[in-house]
């Protein structure tokens, strides 16, 4: 990362860090303790939906299930109507405030649906605005550690050597080594300090330049790991 990046990710980390915490705003609506009884809550009412649902556990139960779409619910809560003002037509085994429970509650499931797809999309906002939050705070220390560190404050480096590998990520499979790393490893297998191979094959020699293909099979004692951009953490 250049100087200038940092310099703008560290303003950005300090800004968000005395900006105020979006929890404390948050507090002004809801408590910690009412998100932690909300949780235990939801997990009660989700036990009777998996009870409801256990038929659905055999492999082929979902697909032989018909659901209620808009045009099967549209039928089934005018046969409701119908069974009720017309019930000498109704066979045995037929059951007309049966079916009404039954649309009632495709109702209130239907109902509950959209709402937690909202909630689950305003508690995933939520989540990454926390993140980010949490993030820059970090940040704004672990860049501060890392300054202290250059200029060799005590105890500075023990803290950044903890808190380096978060910003450091292994070779991908798929990823060529560069010249150093295979210049590198030729040493260490000249000097018997390594176990492993080195190939190097050329591919269209008779261009300019040519262009080859490395593979680098080299075994190495601990994983290796190759530095990304400064302060730039690569999930994978």
């Amino acid at each position: 990362m250049s100087n200038t990046k940092q310099k703008e990710t560290a303003a950005d980390a300090t800004k968000n860090a005395i900006a105020p915490s979006m929890i404390d705003m948050a507090e002004k609506a809801l408590d910690v303790e009412d998100l932690t009884n909300w949780t235990d809550d939801i997990q009660t009412i989700m036990k009777a939906f998996v009870k409801a649902a256990e038929s659905l556990n055999r492999p082929g139960d979902r697909r032989r299930k018909l659901g209620s779409g808009i045009r099967r619910y549209g039928f089934i809560d005018k046969t409701s109507d119908l069974a009720v003002l017309n019930p000498e037509f109704s066979p045995a085994l037929f059951s007309s405030s049966g079916l009404k429970t039954m649309v009632r509650d495709i109702e209130l499931v239907r109902n509950l649906f959209n709402v937690l797809q909202q909630f689950s999309r305003v508690v995933n906002d939520s989540l990454l605005l926390y993140g980010d939050q949490a993030f820059s705070m970090s940040l704004l220390y672990y860049n501060s550690v890392k300054e202290l560190a250059r200029r060799n404050v005590p105890g500075a480096e023990a803290v950044f050597r903890a808190l380096e590998p978060f910003f450091r990520r292994g070779r991908r499979k798929d990823e060529e080594p560069t010249e150093p790393e295979v210049e590198r490893d030729v040493k260490a297998l000249l000097h018997g300090k390594k176990d492993g191979r080195i190939v190097v094959e050329n591919e269209r020699p008779h261009l300019a330049g040519g262009k080859h293909a490395v593979v680098d099979e080299t075994h190495k004692a601990k994983a290796a790991w190759k530095k990304t951009e400064e302060a730039e953490i690569d999930e994978q």
